[in-house]
């Protein structure tokens, strides 16, 4: 057996006490108490026996590690190419330049990153070093410009923190319709409720009633946005000004398409769901907020708006209201008990809190999206799946370093475009969405 894995004196002396206490219950067979005795004796001399040797293998695994260690260092110091220094300087000799190492230096000064990590992986392998400082030399501390400073390199810069992706919230609690090609999109829609048939008896005239139907023309706009970046900040920064570029696009469509969808005035853009609602008339419910009663709570004016959406038989399905009124109405409660109406970690009305953007389990099975879109003290709730929102070919980034004068000033373009449809009237004055505009006290 190897040296290192022979055991430890303090093993070996439990191992001893092993065979002594085994001597032990061998003799104490029919004392039963003894024996007992003796079974504790043994689990606390096994624990120690089980430590020792985790910490042994332990030892012996570094032991092994330092030993392969060292017989690695003394194999790879007699491997190292021979110096190039005859290369350089005093003339023609009779070594040849080696090719190799010229082309990997190229490589190594390439702008291409992965070409430059190529190239310095040659030379290392080639053994390619800096030469050491001479004992004798005076040191250059690099603490002023001309004590080196101006070779000191910049700062490495850690990968850019983007803000957070926002979702499109209100716009994917729609039936989204994507690929609309044309100008726009013809709405019909029914201007009058259903009314219930009556019975008619024999013989007698039935009923006769007309019906209307009415139409709205949903137009594709054009979202769009552009950033310039100079190209030197595009080579220099390897991709993070891209990076960041591509973000703040997808940003800003997410947010606008949001933004239309709610707030779009009608005139020379999409007709928003406020617009159409308004801020009174059979679309607005009232409601009393309140921050410590039931009733004025914000999961009570929800019940109001959901009830006059199914008065005119249409199914609710969501409810979206102002993110920072959503959090602030979490923390409404009776303070004489039980405390919190909603609980935090998901009673009351069983639903939990959600990130903005993203849509979760509201009051009632209702899903509930929230949004810094959405205006304060706000909300609507409806059938939003009944409603349609309609984009063209889809959301694109065109780049150019040509366009306009972006070539004589060496900027890139990044243009994000998009085609959006929406019109929120046909849906609101069929009775699918109510509003309340009350929410907080």
């Amino acid at each position: 057996m190897d040296p290192i894995e022979q055991p430890s004196d303090d093993i070996a002396a439990l191992l001893g006490r092993a065979r002594e206490l085994k001597a032990a219950i061998e003799a104490s067979r029919a004392d039963g108490e003894k024996v007992a005795e003796l079974e504790t004796n043994w689990t606390a001399l096994k624990d120690q026996i089980n430590e020792l040797q985790r910490a042994e293998n332990a030892r012996q695994a570094d032991a092994k590690a330092s030993t392969l260690m060292t017989q690695m260092e003394e194999f790879l110091a007699n491997q190292r190419t021979p110096s190039k220094a005859l290369l350089i300087g005093g003339g023609r000799s009779g070594v040849q330049a080696d090719t190799n190492f010229f082309a990997a230096l190229a490589q190594a000064r390439s702008r291409d990153a992965e070409m430059q990590a190529i190239g310095k992986a040659r030379l290392e392998d080639m053994g390619s070093s800096w030469q050491g400082v001479h004992p004798d030399s005076k040191a250059t501390v690099g603490d002023s410009d001309a004590a080196g400073g101006y070779l000191v390199p910049n700062n490495v810069v850690a990968d850019i923190e983007l803000q957070a992706q926002p979702g499109r919230t209100v716009v994917n609690l729609f039936t989204v319709v994507n690929g609309v090609r044309g100008s726009g999109v013809d709405l019909p829609w029914e201007d009058t409720a259903d009314t219930r048939a009556v019975i008619a008896a024999p013989g007698a005239p039935k009923e006769n009633s007309n019906f209307l139907v009415g139409n709205y023309t949903a137009t594709l706009y054009t979202l769009a946005r552009i950033f310039d970046v100079g190209n030197q900040l595009l080579r220099r920064s390897e991709g993070a000004a891209e990076r960041l570029v591509r973000s703040k696009l997808a940003r800003a469509f997410a947010l606008g398409e949001d933004y239309y969808a709610i707030q779009g005035s009608g005139s020379s853009e999409p007709m928003g769901l406020l617009t159409a609602i308004g801020t009174g008339g059979p679309y607005v419910t009232s409601h009393t907020p309140s921050s410590t009663t039931i009733v004025g709570n914000f999961a009570s004016a929800i019940a109001k708006a959901a009830g006059a959406v199914a008065t005119r038989v249409a199914q609710p399905d969501g409810v979206v209201m102002n993110s920072g009124d959503y959090w602030t109405s979490l923390t409404y409660g009776d303070p004489a008990g039980p405390g919190f109406f909603v609980s935090p970690s998901g009673g009351a009305f069983a639903f939990n809190a959600q990130d903005v953007g993203t849509v979760g389990a509201g009051p009632w099975g209702v899903r509930l999206a929230h949004t810094p879109n959405m205006p304060s003290d706000s909300l609507v709730v409806g059938e939003f799946r009944a409603a349609q929102f309609y984009r063209g070919e889809g959301y694109r980034v065109d780049v150019s370093t040509e366009a306009g004068d972006r070539w004589d000033k060496n900027l890139t373009g990044f243009r994000g475009e998009e085609e959006i449809a929406f019109d929120a009237r046909p849906y609101v004055y069929t009775g699918y969405f109510q509003r309340i505009t009350n929410v907080l006290p």
